[in-house]
C-alpha cells in the first residue's frame, strides 16, 4: 500500500501568475489532462475548524477522522486507484493553503478540490449544520474555478453547497437508489454495481431546492426525493450528506485501504468518475427505439437488436475519451382489442383501416403502424347484449306495511303487480315484472323497556334494547301466528366526566363535572370525599385516591360509570430574590417543593444568555458563584424543569441576586 501523502506540514505554493483573462459564461472544456496522477486538493480542519479534532465540526475534513481512515486510505491505496489499480489514475492529496482567489487552486495544480464539511457550533455547543464555517468568499472562488472547465472538478457537500444554490434538509428516507436513466451512474462503475445504499449518521440529507441552472440527479432517497446530483452549470458532483462518505458513527464507509461494502463501493465509484471528469471525459446518453426484429447501429459500428444499455468509448474530436452510453429500447407492439359495451338494438360502429365493424360484421382485425412505424395489429370485438327479463314474487302478509320501491314506484297491498324497465349487467333494458302476495295474518306484539345493552329473554331467547323482532309462527299459509317483539331502548346517562383530572397539592379541589339534574350520583372511594352520593364532592385534605369512580342512575334505573385518574401537581415555591452575603438567610436560591418529584433540573442564565448555574438536585441551590467568583448583583432568568406523574413541566422566571 502507497504511503498517505497527507501534504500537512508543506502546502502547496499559493502564488500565481494571474490568468489573461476568464471566460464570462459557460465552461472552457479545457481539453484532455491525461495524467498518471489526479491531485485532490482539499481543505483543511485545521484553517477552518480550530484544530481541534475533539470537537465534532473538525472530523469532516478529508484529514479529520471520519474521513481520513476510510475514504483517504481507499484513495491512497495503490491496488484501488493508480497504474495498477481498479482505476487507472492515481490520486495524491493536497492541503490547501489560505484562499485568496483563483489562483491559488491554479498554483496547487489542483484537478480535484474536495470541500469536505465545517458546520458552525452554537454557544451551547450543538453543530449547525445549515451554516458552514469556511467564507462564503472562498467557496464563491472554489466555485469560480470549477467554472473556468468542464475538467476543474469540486465534490461539496450540504451547508458548503449553498453558494451553488442547493439547499440540504435532514429529510431522507434510507435506502438511496440510482435515479432512472443518467448521462452517469455512480452505482455503475469500476469498482462494481450496487442497487442501493445507505446514509448514515443522525443527520441523513436530502435536497430542498436546486438550482434554476439544473441539476442530473444521480441518486434519490426511498420517496424519490434527490440525494447526489452533478451540476450542469459547474458540472461538479453534489451531496445531500457528507456521511455517505463517513466511517465510523457518520457513516458507513469501511476503514482500512479495502473495498468490502455497498458504501465503499459507491464512495471509489464516485472518485472514479471524479477522475474521468477530471480528465476531460465526455459523457453522453442516448435513447434509441426499434420495431420488434430490428436492430440499430451503435457509435462504435456494431448492430444489436436485443433491448439493454451499451456503453462505447471513442476518441472525441478535442482528444479526450467520449463515453456514450446508448439505452435500446423495443416497441411494444402488443394486440389491442376494441371492445365497447354494446346493447341489441344499438346503431353503433367503427371504422379501423376503413372498415366497418358493426353488429353485422361485429370481428375482425386490422394492421396499424406505431408512432415509430412498427406493426401493430388491433383486434375488433363487438358483443351485442340482448335484452333480459326477470320476475320479482314476494309473499308477505297482510297488515305488515311492507313496500317495495322500484324506479320511484311504490308497490305494496295497494299496487302489488306491475312493470318496470332497469339495467342489466351490460348496461342494457332489462324488463322487470313485479308480484307482491300478501297473506292475512295474526299478530302479536309484546313491548319491552331496557337500557341500553341490556336483553330480555323470552321462551329462553335473548333479545337486545333497541331491536325489534318478528316470529313467525306458521299455521297453514304461514301467516296465521306472527309475535313482534319490541324492545325500547333507554339510552344510557351521559356525562361529561375528564378521565384524568390535574389536583394541585395544598389547594382545594372537587370533582365537578356540572352533572345534569335528575341524576343519582354515588362516589368511592367514599372515604377520601366529602360526601359519597352529592353532585361535587371535594377532596379531603391528606387523602390520594388512585382512582375516583362515579356512578350516575337516571330515572329509568338507568346507569353510567366513570372512572377517574387524579394527577397530583406537586408545583415549587421560588423566592423573586436572595443575598449570598454568609449573613446564614436567604444565602442560597432554593426551589422549594411541598413534596417529593421524579426529576428535576433548574439553569441559571445571565442577561446575556450564559448559563452560569445547573443543578439537577432539588438539594442543591445556587450560592451566586459563577466561575469561582462572585457573580454580579442583578436580575437572572431561571428555568427549571421538573419530572411528576411521567410528564416534564417547565417553569421560568427572574431571580434578583442582591448584594
Amino acid at each position: 500500500m502507497a504511503p498517505m501523502n497527507w501534504n500537512k506540514t508543506l502546502p502547496c505554493a499559493w502564488w500565481f501568475f494571474l490568468l489573461a483573462a476568464f471566460p464570462a459564461f459557460g465552461q472552457d472544456p479545457c481539453g484532455c489532462e491525461q495524467q498518471e496522477s489526479i491531485n485532490i486538493c482539499y481543505l483543511s480542519y485545521e484553517d477552518y475548524c480550530g484544530g481541534d479534532l475533539s470537537t465534532l465540526a473538525c472530523q469532516y475534513s478529508l484529514d479529520g477522522p471520519f474521513l481520513q481512515p476510510g475514504l483517504g486510505a481507499k484513495l491512497l491505496n495503490g491496488q484501488n486507484f493508480g497504474p495498477s489499480g481498479i482505476a487507472s489514475c492515481g490520486v495524491s492529496f493536497k492541503k490547501l493553503p489560505p484562499i485568496t482567489g483563483v489562483e491559488t487552486l491554479e498554483s496547487c495544480d489542483c484537478d480535484i478540490v474536495f470541500v469536505g464539511q465545517f458546520p458552525a457550533q452554537s454557544p451551547s455547543g450543538a453543530l449547525d449544520l445549515s451554516i458552514s464555517n469556511v467564507p462564503d468568499a472562498t467557496l464563491g472562488i472554489i466555485r469560480e474555478w470549477s467554472a473556468l472547465c468542464a475538467s476543474n472538478l469540486v465534490i461539496v457537500t450540504q451547508a458548503e453547497a449553498n453558494p451553488w444554490g442547493y439547499i440540504t434538509e435532514n429529510e431522507n428516507i434510507n435506502p438511496n437508489r440510482p435515479a432512472g436513466v443518467v448521462s452517469i451512474s455512480i452505482f455503475d462503475g469500476a469498482f462494481g454495481s450496487l442497487a442501493d445504499f445507505q446514509q448514515g449518521g443522525s443527520f441523513q440529507g436530502v435536497f430542498t431546492q436546486t438550482p434554476p441552472t439544473g441539476a442530473e440527479i444521480l441518486a434519490e432517497d426511498a420517496l424519490g426525493r434527490p440525494t447526489v446530483v452533478l451540476d450542469e452549470a459547474t458540472n461538479d458532483i453534489i451531496l445531500a450528506d457528507i456521511g455517505i462518505l463517513c466511517t465510523g458513527a457518520a457513516g458507513q464507509v469501511s476503514q482500512g485501504g479495502a473495498v468490502l461494502n455497498n458504501n465503499d463501493i459507491l464512495a471509489c465509484n464516485l472518485f472514479a468518475l471524479g477522475c474521468r471528469i477530471a480528465e476531460g471525459v465526455l459523457f453522453t446518453d442516448v435513447l434509441t427505439r426499434i420495431c420488434p426484429g430490428d436492430s440499430t447501429l451503435l457509435p462504435d459500428g456494431v448492430f444489436v437488436s436485443q433491448p439493454g444499455r451499451y456503453v462505447d468509448t471513442l476518441l472525441a474530436a478535442n482528444g479526450c475519451d467520449s463515453i456514450i452510453e446508448t439505452e435500446v429500447r423495443v416497441v411494444v407492439t402488443d394486440t389491442t382489442a376494441i371492445s365497447p359495451p354494446l346493447c341489441e338494438g344499438d346503431d353503433f360502429s367503427i371504422t379501423i383501416n376503413g372498415t366497418i365493424y358493426d353488429r353485422n360484421n361485429p370481428v375482425g382485425e386490422e394492421l396499424l403502424q406505431t408512432v415509430e412505424g412498427c406493426d401493430s395489429v388491433v383486434r375488433a370485438s363487438l358483443f351485442f347484449a340482448p335484452l333480459s327479463f326477470d320476475t320479482v314474487r314476494v309473499s308477505g302478509c297482510r297488515g305488515d306495511g311492507f313496500r317495495l320501491e322500484v324506479n320511484g314506484v311504490i308497490y305494496d297491498e295497494g299496487n302489488p303487480v306491475g312493470q318496470e324497465i332497469l339495467a342489466n349487467q351490460y348496461g342494457c333494458d332489462s324488463l322487470v315484472t313485479i308480484d307482491l302476495f300478501f297473506e292475512p295474518q295474526d299478530t302479536t306484539v309484546l313491548d319491552f323497556e331496557r337500557c341500553e345493552g341490556d336483553v330480555v329473554i323470552v321462551d329462553d331467547e335473548s333479545y337486545e334494547a333497541g331491536t325489534t323482532t318478528a316470529l313467525s309462527l306458521p299455521v297453514g299459509a304461514g301467516c296465521d301466528s306472527v309475535v313482534i317483539i319490541r324492545v325500547a331502548a333507554h339510552p344510557l346517562p351521559e356525562v361529561a366526566a375528564d378521565s384524568t383530572v390535574e389536583v394541585n397539592l395544598g389547594e382545594p379541589f372537587a370533582f365537578d363535572f356540572g352533572l345534569p339534574p335528575g341524576l343519582q350520583a354515588q362516589w368511592a372511594p367514599a372515604e377520601a370525599l366529602s360526601c359519597s352520593s352529592c353532585p361535587a364532592p371535594e377532596l379531603l385534605p391528606g387523602q390520594f385516591p388512585e382512582r375516583v369512580q362515579l356512578t350516575v342512575v337516571d330515572s329509568n334505573g338507568c346507569a353510567s360509570s366513570y372512572s377517574i385518574s387524579p394527577l397530583y401537581i406537586c408545583n415549587p415555591y421560588l423566592p423573586n430574590a436572595f443575598s449570598p452575603n454568609d449573613d446564614g438567610r436567604n444565602d442560597r436560591f432554593y426551589a422549594y417543593f411541598a413534596c417529593p418529584v421524579e426529576g428535576f433540573r433548574m439553569d441559571i442564565y445571565n442577561r446575556w444568555g450564559a448559563l452560569v448555574y445547573r443543578s439537577e438536585s432539588v438539594a442543591d441551590g445556587w450560592d451566586g458563584f459563577f466561575l469561582g467568583k462572585p457573580a454580579p448583583a442583578g436580575v437572572y432568568a431561571y428555568v427549571v424543569v421538573i419530572q411528576e406523574n411521567g410528564r416534564e413541566k417547565t417553569i421560568t422566571g427572574e431571580v434578583n441576586l442582591l448584594r
